[in-house]
């Protein structure tokens, strides 16, 4: 509470500092509107760290189920390119003014935006990290939140994205790409909460951004060779590749069913402005509801069990689809997506412990298990952050064949992605 209550006193200020910039002269009619479109502009730059942050706050209370994910299916993952990975989007932008290659700035501009973003993050991190005082998922330390590599690794995936997205959107992708790769290790590793990465993700953005209107206040314009963007000119083929993190349930097994995680890479090759091919692979861990023991038929069992000795892990599904995608322009910044897909998926049951003398399936819980056949539709809303960045809302339908005694099985999903556009 006490790190969201500091950030909101901190975009107020920030907000404060930008408006007392522009009023440093006297405010003529068109100054004051050109002075409300940059203020709309940087309330939509915070639109990708608050979603951040809100994810962190509505993940808080399901973390332990996203570290069961990780015990029960690679309780011996260890890999430690995170440490390296957290500083190639910055280094990437250093090697290309290097080589020449022109991007928003001129190198000194850009190493004094990378230093700005760089002091910001570090000191709300730490801030935060050393009063919160979470304990690490390993209990090594009491120093979990936020996760310091996944902030450097936006911040850095952010600052190349600024400076180079616009040269060719290929940049933007590959930067947030390193970056997620740091905070889903830092997950894998069992040294962060899910909380803890999503935190860290959104403080690496807003320290980038920061940076960046101060900076740019500081030079009184947006970069020295800045340009505004159209959606439908700068991408003639929508191509594209999203992280997406959402909630997913069966919708007609609810009674042993609580909603539970989501998360899949999806992308997809455009022919044209409207139809490509693409692909998704993700997983699903959907915890198991125990009030729901009350109501099963215990006689099936030849011992006695008790409801407290009864422990229950979550199921799971691993799942590949690919399909037709069609995509529609919604004005200069905004893009509307459908799907029709087909695919293969492994399911994981329900596993009952039963006091830790047997351990059994249960398949009249009415849940699919083993390999699976399924078809699905999504749609998904893009709201473009910049000439190759959006944030987008979907809703996706799957329709399970399963080999057990339940004929099939619907899964509903529905959450947020980041998106990058590129150009092949």
């Amino acid at each position: 509470m006490r790190f969201y209550m500091f950030l909101s006193f901190l975009l107020l200020t920030a907000f404060y500092i930008k408006g007392q910039t522009q009023q440093s002269h006297p405010l003529k009619k068109d100054t004051l509107n050109l002075a409300l479109k940059q203020n709309r502009k940087f309330w939509k730059r915070m639109a990708v760290p608050s979603v951040f942050f809100g994810l962190s706050a509505l993940s808080w209370r399901g973390r332990e189920d996203v570290r069961a994910i990780r015990n029960r299916y690679i309780p011996n993952f260890n890999c430690r390119l995170d440490d390296y990975m957290q500083y190639a989007p910055a280094a990437t932008v250093f090697a290309l003014n290097l080589a020449g290659v022109k991007g928003r700035n001129r190198p000194v501009r850009a190493a004094i935006n990378c230093g700005g973003s760089l002091l910001i993050m570090s000191g709300l991190v730490n801030a935060v990290k050393y009063s919160s005082r979470v304990t690490r998922p390993d209990e090594m330390a009491n120093n979990s939140f936020p996760s310091g590599h996944t902030a450097m690794a936006f911040m850095n995936a952010s600052f190349l994205h600024k400076e180079y997205g616009h040269v060719n959107s290929l940049y933007g992708t590959l930067g947030y790409t390193l970056s997620t790769f740091t905070g889903i290790s830092r997950i894998l590793n069992n040294r962060h909460w899910l909380p803890d990465v999503l935190a860290g993700a959104g403080i690496g953005v807003l320290s980038t951004e920061l940076s960046y209107l101060i900076v740019d206040n500081m030079y009184k314009n947006r970069g020295d060779f800045f340009s505004d963007f159209d959606t439908r000119v700068e991408l003639e083929k929508p191509s594209f590749l999203t992280i997406k993190a959402g909630q997913a349930f069966y919708p007609n097994i609810r009674s042993s069913q609580k909603p539970g995680l989501e998360g899949a890479l999806e992308g997809a090759y455009f022919f044209n402005k409207k139809w490509g091919i693409g692909a998704e692979i993700g997983f699903m861990h959907i915890p198991f509801n125990k009030e729901s023991l009350d109501s099963y038929d215990w006689a099936l069992i030849s011992e006695t069990v008790s409801i407290p000795d009864i422990s229950a892990q979550s199921s799971g599904l691993a799942s590949f689809m690919a399909g037709a995608y069609y995509s529609k322009y919604l004005g200069t910044k905004f893009i509307l997506q459908g799907k029709l897909s087909a695919g293969m998926g492994i399911c994981v049951g329900e596993n009952i412990s039963t006091g830790g003398r047997r351990n059994m399936e249960i398949p009249s819980k009415g849940y699919p298990s083993g390999k699976i056949r399924m078809v699905g539709a999504g749609i998904s809303a893009t709201a473009m952050l910049a000439p190759a960045t959006g944030l987008s809302l979907y809703a996706d339908y799957k329709y399970v064949q399963s080999k057990m005694n339940i004929p099939h099985a619907n899964i509903l999903s529905f959450g947020a992605g980041l998106v990058s556009f590129f150009s092949l």
